[in-house]
């Protein structure tokens, strides 16, 4: 598998994490290992804990995920991960 793809449930996109479900385990390194991913032209060093979930936190600097939003993790051959999120929105900007 190359490509992952999730639909956020309610408590993900409010406590800023994403749950990897046992089938898709394999997709990621193994718990506490750093890897890359890409998203809006930044590289964030992203793990998963003891639960399986990765926290999103960082993400959130600039973007807002939403109950329902569709993400896309795509695994690159240099073992960098790139994210899509189609559905999420751009917080307003304060300038």
């Amino acid at each position: 598998m190359t490509e992952l793809t999730k639909i956020l449930s309610r408590p993900e996109a409010r406590h800023r994490y994403w749950h990897i479900k046992k089938e898709d385990r394999n997709f990621f390194p193994e718990n506490y290992e750093i890897f890359k991913m890409e998203f809006d032209r930044k590289t964030y060093d992203m793990k998963i804990n003891h639960k399986d979930d990765i926290m999103t936190g960082q993400l959130y600097e600039r973007f807002k995920f939403l109950e329902g939003d569709r993400i896309i993790v795509t695994k690159k051959k240099n073992g960098l991960y790139e994210l899509e999120a189609p559905d999420t929105k751009l917080y307003p900007s304060t300038e």
